[in-house]
């Protein structure tokens, strides 16, 4: 079925489940199409109000993914109301299980080369069968870009992972995804040292109630106060005078076209 695309504040976000996803995922593998997977957060709100080429990154990616509690509340307050969290994490994990059974190749971009050795380290352990065709640390150049670009295409793959901090794997995505053979690209952050073990991942409790931010602030009070205080404020400034735009003065919200192209789910 088509998925539908609804406006979401400044960006666009997709109508589907996690578990509709994986099946969009592996059905552009077997079809040889490009899917390019993004996630809208608090964050990535703030991100595409600060910078054009975030904004086009992910106006152009082929699904838009709602990870975040808070984007699930403001699609409730807008009365287009999601399905559900698409978190990262968890479709990464899920996307590793399903490639492991479906004899899928994959290449891992991103972390240290230390963290991104634990990584695989642990992947040979929970997905003995799953084939790692390449991977390579996130710490290049611009002027590495060709031949990390070269270095993917080499490996063959059926998915790439780009575990590096928004908006550069978003951004480098969108400029090289055409040039990438490689149908499914999915940018997942940290993740790496989340599965590597490297990093904890929140409370469940956390996770549901839409507080992970407030878990990653009591790990790293110095780091990660003022990045949540700035992005969490101005995150809720955005819905608000959203809202306001569209439902007050009657502004259509976002104005911006849905360019991702095609949405099956």
């Amino acid at each position: 079925m088509i998925c539908e695309r609804v406006p979401f504040v400044n960006t666009w976000v997709d109508v589907i489940a996690l578990e509709h996803v994986v099946e969009v995922a592996f059905q552009a593998i077997e079809r040889n199409e490009k899917l390019h997977l993004v996630f809208v957060n608090a964050l990535k709100v703030y991100e595409i109000a600060r910078s054009v080429r975030m904004a086009k990154a992910m106006q152009e990616a082929e699904l838009i993914l709602a990870d975040g509690v808070p984007v699930l509340w403001a699609s409730r307050f807008f009365g287009r109301p999601l399905p559900g969290r698409v978190n990262g994490t968890d479709l990464f994990e899920l996307l590793l299980r399903e490639a492991e059974r479906r004899d899928k190749r994959v290449f891992l971009l991103g972390s240290t080369p230390s963290n991104l050795e634990r990584l695989i380290a642990t992947l040979h352990r929970r997905h003995p069968r799953l084939t790692i065709a390449g991977w390579r640390h996130g710490y290049f150049s611009d002027e590495e870009d060709e031949e990390v670009i070269a270095e993917i295409n080499k490996a063959r793959a059926h998915l790439l992972f780009i575990g590096i901090s928004s908006p550069k794997k978003e951004i480098w995505a969108n400029r090289y995804k055409h040039r990438l053979e490689v149908p499914v690209i999915q940018g997942v952050g940290g993740s790496f040292d989340v599965v590597a073990g490297i990093i904890p991942r929140a409370p469940r409790w956390a996770q549901k109630s839409g507080l992970e931010w407030l878990d990653r602030v009591i790990r790293e009070p110095r780091r990660m106060f003022w990045r949540y205080a700035r992005c969490n404020s101005m995150f809720i400034y955005f819905v608000l005078k959203a809202w306001y735009l569209e439902k007050v003065l009657r502004y259509p919200a976002p104005a911006l076209a849905p360019l991702g192209g095609k949405h099956h789910a």
